[in-house]
């Protein structure tokens, strides 16, 4: 059972995720690209200070993975700059790979079932392949200003499928309440980031929509995951009484 006080911060987070979701998505129908970066950075300053008013214990993880989220929209102001488009990648796979080291010391326990090991290199395969036939289509790589960008454009992508691969193995593991919730945001990021490249190179305006959806939704769990820290013992009870049985 949760305690009164953790039902009003639930409900408070729940509020506050909505009204932040809402007015992201006004945003994007009434105004333009730049007002909506701009209203997709302060969204993530908004988490980040919920985070620091709620918080009890400081999780360096969350705060890490918020602040290198914060920095890469601060680039993505300058999308369209060399040097904006190159920080916007770098920042974005420092992140991705902070969360992916949150979550690495817990591999050492995971047992590799044949069945997940397939699904996992398929998934590695499927996600190469659509990266290989996006660089290969000039309304992507026209845009490149130099050699150096789709180098780091792979590498984010790369970052993708790792954090992608590591939420499968791991809620596989642990099927827990925590790990549950470390899949729905790592795989809202990676559908955003899915949905954006479709919004901005091949023009496919409603799926700015999706994009800020799912955006706006990751960030909002990555926030709950760093102050759910009643879940770690929950995830560890979980894991022993599911190991014992097999």
């Amino acid at each position: 059972m949760f305690s009164e006080n953790d039902s009003r911060s639930r409900t408070t987070f729940f509020i506050i995720l909505a009204l932040v979701l809402i007015f992201n998505i006004g945003v994007i129908g009434l105004f333009d690209l730049e007002t909506s970066r701009l209203t997709r950075l302060m969204s993530i300053f908004v988490f980040g200070i919920y985070y620091g008013l709620v918080n009890r214990i400081v999780n360096v993880w969350t705060v890490s993975a918020l602040g290198l989220l914060f920095i890469r929209d601060i680039f993505f102001q300058f999308y369209e700059q060399a040097w904006g488009y190159k920080l916007y990648l770098i920042f974005g796979t420092l992140c991705y790979l902070t969360i992916v080291l949150e979550r690495l010391p817990k591999f050492s326990k995971l047992k590799f079932k044949p069945g997940v090991v397939f699904v996992t290199g398929l998934l590695v395969a499927l996600n190469t392949y659509t990266l290989y036939i996006i660089m290969n289509m000039q309304m992507v790589t026209y845009t490149f200003h130099d050699s150096l960008e789709p180098v780091l454009f792979y590498v984010y992508g790369a970052s993708m499928m790792i954090l992608g691969v590591q939420a499968i193995l791991y809620n596989n593991k642990y099927n827990s309440n925590r790990s549950l919730l470390y899949t729905f945001f790592a795989f809202g990021f990676i559908f955003s980031d899915i949905a954006a490249l479709f919004a901005y190179y091949f023009e496919f305006d409603m799926f700015y929509f999706f994009d800020r959806f799912f955006f706006i939704i990751a960030t909002g769990l990555l926030v709950q995951y760093g102050l759910n820290f009643e879940s770690v013992k929950e995830e560890y009870y979980q894991y022993e009484m599911i190991d014992k049985k097999l």
